[in-house]
């Protein structure tokens, strides 16, 4: 397999995790939800949904582009309530 089908390979599943945690995020969204979150997260699963087009017609990735990919999933993976993070960092200095 060369560098580029692992690249390629790698934003795929890059760009399906974002799309996995964009879809519920903005089926959620109702009309009090700010209109720039709202337009981040549609151009965040768009640029996912490109992503796996290019991919999918031959074009290849490039490195920084796939860095950028996982960085944005990882994002999106990770608890974002502030709240939760420092209550569970609460506990953990009692115990």
């Amino acid at each position: 397999m060369t560098q580029d089908m692992l690249i390629n390979l790698a934003a795929m599943a890059a760009a399906g995790v974002i799309l996995w945690r964009t879809e519920p995020a903005l089926a959620r969204m109702g009309c009090r939800t700010p209109w720039m979150v709202r337009y981040a997260m549609l151009l965040i699963a768009g640029g996912a949904l490109a992503v796996i087009a290019c991919v999918l017609t031959g074009i290849a990735i490039d490195f920084a582009t796939l860095l950028v990919l996982a960085g944005l999933a990882l994002l999106l993976l990770c608890e974002r309530r502030i709240h939760l993070l420092a209550r569970a960092k609460m506990r953990g200095r009692h115990a």
